[in-house]
């Protein structure tokens, strides 16, 4: 990826263009938002939301990472570790295709692992890829 892929949108980065639908909801007109918002503009929230409808994980994925990182328990909109909750019910493929995020992921969580327990942060299905 280029050194200054964050300040695009997916739009740019993905060189794909959605047309508005016919009929528009509120969760596709914040999905097409986001998708013409530059990656460094997204919030907590945008992030969980676009990375819980599986989109555009290869982006995504790594800047949910970096938050984590920072936050294990970050919130969006809904309680704390919603973020990662939405990061660890990503689709089983793109952690067999990404296993560096997984193992990052991996890494964060078991360092905290009581901690995630605590919350009800459930695991179970990304720590079976292991």
């Amino acid at each position: 990826m280029e050194s200054n892929w964050q300040s695009q949108s997916l739009e740019e980065l993905e060189d794909t263009y959605w047309q508005e639908p016919y009929e528009v909801n509120n969760l596709i007109q914040k999905v097409l938002a986001l998708r013409r918002t530059p990656l460094n503009r997204f919030s907590t929230e945008d992030l969980r939301l676009m990375i819980s409808q599986g989109f555009a994980l290869a982006y995504l994925v790594p800047l949910a990472l970096e938050r984590l990182q920072d936050n294990l328990f970050v919130e969006g909109d809904f309680y704390p570790g919603d973020l990662l909750q939405s990061v660890l019910h990503v689709d089983i493929e793109f952690w067999l295709n990404n296993r560096s995020l997984w193992h990052q992921l991996h890494r964060l969580i078991l360092n905290r692992a009581y901690e995630v327990d605590d919350k009800g942060i459930n695991t179970t299905a990304f720590l079976e890829l292991s």
